[in-house]
């Protein structure tokens, strides 16, 4: 099966051949195989996510070892035939191609293709099934698609937004950014575009249907940071923000801030709206903070802080969650946060 699945890609890569002069240009340099591994492998992509985290394959086809010439390489990127979507130049540059090449064939031929990043239960409904295990947006996505509905929310969208997502992406990113917050530096667009023939509307509203079942999820984001220990303990600040469009992303309501204390730490002080005061927490017996706010707006953030003095255990660090109770969403209404540690992120997300 994997070596007739192998032997379709190559066939579909040789027929589609890339003639542009760029391109040609290209295959006559020397690929740099150091560069190309951190275009694959280290967040410049998302490719790791289908091929695997050494090219060793996965929901996609393996690369590693296959002596994949450029020019296939770039026919199947810019032009797929399969369910992959396309990437523009502005998100793989002909260089970055050619780097990823020299990469794959500097690796050893994988003896099997590694696992799926993410699979849909076999109870899963229809719809589900086909946007992780048939069309493969779960791969990136997540089992329940997490990153389209809290996109979705946070525009206040429809069907028509989430076709244009699909099937436009490399362009209509940028331009949701720049509504988002124009002064905030990004990345480069991490998903291609896919082709209608390939991804038919009607299974993408199939798609739409199942997200809207699930709820879309408010674009809540939390960060920790702590500041210098003083006589009377260490003040930590919450930011939560709400990261919706303003004026149009949809408002979560009834947060529950909640913030474990480590063990050898005892709170001091704390300001922010809705503050509760700590108590035991009998799922976690640990003391937790907890605050409770009506609402975040769309594009809204709100501060917390609170003093913990006393040395925390084990090098433990405070933690917490951020949780809402409407919009309604059966999965991912929950932000996870941590302090964050050196060369950590410490931010959380739905």
């Amino acid at each position: 099966m994997r070596t007739t699945l192998f032997a379709l890609v190559m066939l579909v890569l040789a027929v589609a051949q890339a003639d542009t002069g760029a391109a040609q240009n290209a295959a006559q340099a020397v690929g740099d195989p150091a560069n190309g591994k951190a275009v694959f492998a280290f967040g410049n992509t998302s490719c790791t996510n289908c091929h695997g985290l050494e090219a060793q394959g996965g929901w996609g086809p393996d690369l590693a070892g296959r002596r994949i010439t450029y020019d296939q390489a770039v026919a199947a990127i810019r032009n797929p035939m399969w369910r992959m979507p396309a990437f523009v130049p502005s998100q793989l540059s002909d260089k970055e191609i050619l780097d990823m090449v020299t990469y794959w064939n500097t690796l050893p031929f994988a003896p099997a293709i590694g696992k799926w990043r993410n699979e849909a239960p076999a109870t899963g409904p229809r719809a589900q099934q086909l946007a992780v295990n048939i069309l493969g947006c779960g791969q990136c996505h997540g089992n329940t698609m997490s990153t389209p509905r809290h996109g979705a929310a946070g525009m206040n969208a429809d069907f028509e937004w989430f076709k244009k997502q699909v099937y436009n992406h490399a362009t209509v990113m940028p331009e949701q950014w720049k509504q988002l917050d124009a002064e905030r530096q990004r990345g480069r667009v991490r998903m291609g575009n896919f082709s209608p023939r390939r991804v038919p509307e009607s299974q993408l509203k199939e798609i739409w249907d199942w997200m809207n079942e699930l709820g879309m999820v408010v674009p809540l984001v939390a960060r920790l940071t702590g500041g210098q220990p003083s006589a009377t303990g260490t003040t930590y600040t919450l930011e939560v923000e709400n990261e919706g469009l303003r004026d149009k992303g949809l408002t979560a309501e009834d947060l529950t801030i909640t913030l474990t204390l480590p063990d050898g730490t005892k709170a001091v002080s704390a300001t922010g709206t809705g503050y509760q005061g700590t108590r035991k927490d009998e799922k976690s017996n640990a003391d937790v903070a907890v605050w409770r706010v009506p609402q975040l707006v769309a594009h809204e953030h709100q501060n917390f802080t609170i003093t913990l003095s006393g040395t925390p255990a084990a090098d433990a660090v405070p933690r917490g969650t951020v949780a809402y109770a409407k919009p309604t969403a059966k999965a991912d209404a929950v932000v996870n946060f941590a302090l964050q540690r050196p060369g950590g992120r410490g931010r959380g997300g739905v």
